[in-house]
């Protein structure tokens, strides 16, 4: 299944320039990391928490996964 690119695009961009209208600086870290946060979540929730399987879904291996979730403090489950 194929999302509408513009659809999260669009959506990334309004908040982004929310955020710059707002004085934010450097906001491209967080905004990355909220997306890996939201990508980590789910597909850990359509792998059952299973990490292989989320591993398999998002492309980078075991141990990157595990450094990135350690790194945005999703290991009980945040």
């Amino acid at each position: 299944m194929r999302l509408p690119a513009l659809d999260w695009a669009q959506t990334l961009a309004q908040n982004a320039d929310l955020a710059l209208k707002r004085g934010g600086v450097g906001i491209m870290e967080g905004m990355t990391a909220m997306l890996e946060k939201t990508l980590i979540q789910t597909a850990l929730a359509h792998g059952n928490g299973r990490r292989i399987e989320a591993v398999q879904l998002l492309g980078p291996g075991r141990n990157a996964l595990t450094r990135k979730i350690q790194e945005l403090g999703l290991e009980n489950g945040d």
